[in-house]
Parts: structure tokens; C-alpha cells; sequence
């Protein structure tokens, strides 16, 4: 650029003295004007020799130019997705969705998000500035349509007409659709946390970014079993998640990332495989039966906190139970165990929960 403008002012410089009258030993012949003129048009190259070359390092710093792109490939559930260009524009049906793209630094390519169903559902800490530009879009099909998306992210619910719109309805407006991978196996796990972040990083050819942070996941993870692993199995935290509840009904978790998560800070989940269902009903009487040594509240947007603890506090069939008569509950954003990168802090959280000791 500095060349460039080198060039500007040597013109401007020479047009000046050509008005003057610039005689003998200025700038006058002709020979000296074909010279003049043949360095200004090498400035002129040089500069938009640069340009280019500035403007091809700005491509690849986002990932690699339209031509270099090539074809990416991902399996998601039944459904196989063929790129042949880099997405330029996403959609986050959900926080944790937009979360695993900022983490790989992808923030840029994001022209929308779902609005907060609560204030439970805030990005975290480190990741806030980022957020404070991606725009929060009411649900709607149209709305998603209007920003010029061409790559929707979310769970599999968000893909119904009532939702966000179905997969027919986006792939008619030319909008790929990647479903996050837990909600669409029959059995959630961590590990299906990966494969979403490795798909992210294969879309946006980001590849050492997605396995840097996955390994860093793994890492943290295996350093809280490390911490835990001498607690004898007999001594094992019980713990029962309340989600919701209504009336005598409690909405809790039978598998999933949740029950997964307890199991690997070194827990047990007193409800696991109750049900088919990943989440169920049951009874208050379910959970006076397994009396639990930790009740796990998940704060959203359903209920308040205040609401589920006076449930649990005002309860008579619940005050023998020691959970809640040792008053030992632990709150958690529900956005914290869900599909992404908090995967290894909501496991640690557990384990500090459940057994301080091996954390001092």
C-alpha cells in the first residue's frame, strides 16, 4: 500500500513541476517522461500485486477460497450432507450450537441465533464479546430465510414446521441442515459432543482447531476421573435430576449427556435406564424410593429455581429423604450439559459437588 501511495504522489509531484516550466535537468524530455511513465505503471503493479495477495491471505485466514474448497462430506444421522462451498452464512437455532462455532474461531460466518429462553441461557464468560455482535432472531421459518442462511445448525425438534422449519423447507430455499449428532442417537454421550465439533471443523476446514479442542476436552475430562478414581464404588454419589415438575410428577433424565456426565465425575444416576425415553415423568414416589444423596436442579426457562427448591422443601413425602434433608442441591444451567464445549466444566462441577475433598 505504502508503494502505492509513493506512486500517487511522484505524479502529483511531476505534474507540478511540468506546469512550472521545469527546465534542462528537470523532468522535461521525452525520454525522461517514457521512463517516468514506466515506473509509475511497475508502482501500479506492485501495488495490485499486493492487493491480491493481501486479499488471498484474508481468504485463507477464514478457512480457504471458494475454488480450493473441494467436497466435504458428513454422515448426520440418516442424512448425508455434500458441500462443495464453504457456508457463508450460519444460523444457531441454540446457544451451545453458536458456542462450538465461536470456540473454533468460525464467529464471523454466524448472522443469527435463537433469543435467550431465560437468563440461565447466557454464552460464557470468555466468549461474550464475541457474542455481543451475532443478532438474536424470534423463532420462525421466514426470519431464518431472510438473513440469506445457507447452513442451519440445531437439534433435531428444530427441524419441524412448527419449530424453525423442516428440512424440506429449508433445503427448497437452497439451506443445508446439520442436526447436532446427540439428539439424534438413542443414547447421548460426550462423545457425541466430538463428532460435533470435527464435523464443524471439516465444514469450515478448520480441522486442527476442532481436534485441538476436542483433545483439550478429553484432557480435562480424564483429569476429574483421575481426582475421583480412588472413591471406593460403595460410597459413589446418588444423585436424581429435577428438570421440571407438575403436580406429583417429576420430569427427569433416564440417559443422555446429563446422566452421562454424572457417571463420568464419578457418580450415579439413580434413574438411569428407568425408561426408553432419554427424558420421563415419574413419581414423587420414585424419588422418595431412591432417596438420592445429591438433587441436581437444571435452571431454564420452565420454572424458577425458587420454584423447584419450595417444591422439594414443602413437600412432606420428600422431607425424609436425605438430599433434601441435608439440603444438598446443586443448580446448573441446562444450556451447561447440553451438546458443547462445557461438556468438560459441567463434569468438573459434578465431581467438586460430589466429593470436595478430592479437589483440595
Amino acid at each position: 500500500m505504502k508503494k502505492r501511495n509513493v506512486a500517487v504522489l511522484l505524479t502529483l509531484f511531476l505534474g507540478l513541476c511540468l506546469a512550472a516550466g521545469c527546465g534542462q535537468g528537470g523532468f522535461g524530455t521525452k525520454k525522461q517522461e517514457m521512463e517516468r511513465t514506466a515506473a509509475q505503471g511497475k508502482e501500479a503493479e506492485v501495488g495490485q500485486s499486493e492487493g491480491a495477495q493481501e486479499k488471498a491471505e484474508q481468504e485463507a485466514a477464514k478457512g480457504g477460497g471458494k475454488e480450493e474448497y473441494g467436497t466435504v462430506t458428513i454422515q448426520n444421522g440418516d442424512r448425508m450432507l455434500t458441500f462443495t462451498e464453504m457456508p457463508q452464512k450460519v444460523f444457531c437455532c441454540h446457544l451451545y450450537a453458536a458456542e462450538n462455532m465461536v470456540m473454533l474461531g468460525l464467529e464471523d460466518y454466524i448472522v443469527g441465533k435463537n433469543v435467550p429462553a431465560s437468563e440461565a441461557e447466557a454464552p460464557l464468560e470468555e466468549l461474550a464479546q464475541a457474542f455481543s455482535s451475532i443478532p438474536e432472531i424470534e423463532r420462525s421459518h421466514e426470519n431464518v430465510v431472510a438473513l440469506g442462511t445457507d447452513l442451519i445448525i440445531g437439534q433435531v425438534s428444530a427441524f419441524r414446521e412448527t419449530s424453525w422449519g423442516s428440512y424440506g423447507q429449508f433445503e427448497n430455499e437452497g439451506i443445508a441442515c446439520l442436526t447436532i449428532t446427540g439428539t439424534l442417537v438413542e443414547n447421548e454421550t460426550v462423545e457425541d459432543v466430538y463428532t460435533d465439533i470435527e464435523n464443524l471443523g471439516k465444514i469450515f476446514q478448520v480441522e486442527d482447531r476442532a481436534d485441538a479442542l476436542v483433545a483439550q476436552i478429553r484432557e480435562e475430562i480424564a483429569k476429574v476421573q483421575e481426582a475421583v478414581a480412588d472413591v471406593p464404588e460403595d460410597q459413589r454419589v446418588r444423585a436424581f435430576v429435577l428438570d421440571t415438575f407438575t403436580g406429583n410428577e417429576i420430569y427427569t433424565t433416564s440417559s443422555g449427556l446429563e446422566s452421562n456426565l454424572i457417571e463420568l465425575a464419578g457418580g450415579k444416576n439413580v434413574t438411569a435406564g428407568l425408561s426408553d425415553s432419554r427424558w420421563f415423568n415419574t413419581s414423587v414416589e420414585t424419588l422418595v424410593a431412591a432417596d438420592p444423596d445429591v438433587i441436581i436442579l437444571n435452571d431454564y426457562g420452565a420454572q424458577t429455581i425458587d420454584e423447584k427448591l419450595d417444591f422439594l422443601n414443602s413437600n412432606p413425602a420428600l422431607q425424609g429423604i436425605r438430599a433434601v434433608r441435608n439440603q444438598n442441591y446443586l443448580v446448573i444451567p441446562l444450556v451447561s450439559v447440553m451438546q458443547d464445549v462445557r461438556a468438560a466444566d459441567a463434569c468438573r462441577t459434578f465431581a467438586e459437588f460430589f466429593y470436595p475433598e478430592c479437589f483440595e
